[in-house]
């Protein structure tokens, strides 16, 4: 007779995720179903890789199209590759092999080049997430940094492989979209991320939304609109601004910079 607690009863399943598990099934069926080996260990420590069934042939063709190749050579060798990742102290080396073999057929490799290419993403994505997971158990920070260091080149590597299958496909010819924004008279074009509201944004702003406000066309109406009662400042022959406002006269306005006789009698 033991002490232990009986485990608590798993909720239910809902209608719900029910409904949520049927529209899984059908995007499912509808995906690749990647090529399998079947991979034991010996006694020695090695590996030993086959044909999970009994149609050895079928197997190698489906092995060679997840390579890209139609040589048994080829897509063998890139199999061991992939086992070649695997330690000898690894206790799942089955599941381990056919979690990259089949991130190799997810990419649908069309040539050996891109096989290749292929292989050293798969192999170069596992070794990254082996690094993650030794500096997230590592006991000193000395070997959490050099294991997190590791991941972090081998992941920009990784992104690196992408973009040049990604090349490869488009044969190196790059892909610029061109748009045209055309503005006719009275209208106005506004390029970037407009703000909810602009009195809204922050103080710094607030002199380039005044600028944005006023205008800048010379057929704006804006521009060339006068308020009756505006002010309107000149420069008489002298230097002296004058100041008019439609009034019966005009008035010099005084220098600020001349203080009068008063200061010349002083010096």
């Amino acid at each position: 007779m033991t002490n232990e607690a009986p485990k608590a009863a798993k909720p239910a399943r809902t209608e719900d995720e029910l409904d949520r598990m049927r529209e899984a099934h059908e995007r499912r069926k509808s995906r690749h179903v990647p090529v399998e080996v079947a991979v034991t260990r010996r006694d020695d420590g090695g590996l030993d890789m086959g044909c999970p069934h009994d149609d050895s042939r079928g197997w190698l063709i489906r092995l060679g199209d997840a390579f890209g190749t139609q040589s048994d050579k080829v897509a063998v060798g890139h199999l061991n590759d992939l086992l070649g990742m695997i330690g000898e102290k690894d206790g799942s080396p089955n599941f381990k092999a056919n979690k990259m073999l089949a991130s190799v057929d997810a990419m649908r490799p069309e040539s050996e080049i891109e096989g290749q290419l292929a292989v050293q993403m798969a192999t170069t994505h596992q070794l990254a997430m082996d690094c993650l997971q030794k500096s997230s158990r590592a006991s000193t920070l000395e070997h959490m940094e050099a294991h997190g260091n590791l991941a972090a080149k081998l992941l920009r590597t990784y992104t690196a492989q992408i973009e040049a299958l990604a090349k490869l496909r488009r044969g190196g010819a790059q892909k610029v979209t061109v748009e045209h924004v055309h503005v006719y008279e009275g209208g106005q074009a506004i390029v970037g991320t407009v703000g909810a509201d602009a009195r809204s944004a922050p103080a710094g702003g607030r002199g380039r939304r005044e600028r944005e406000q006023q205008a800048h066309a010379p057929n704006d109406v804006r521009a060339l609109a006068l308020a009756g009662d505006a002010e309107v400042w000149g420069a008489d022959p002298l230097g002296e601004a004058l100041r008019g406002s439609g009034g019966e006269r005009e008035e010099t306005v005084p220098d600020a910079r001349r203080g009068g006789g008063k200061r010349g009698a002083e010096r």
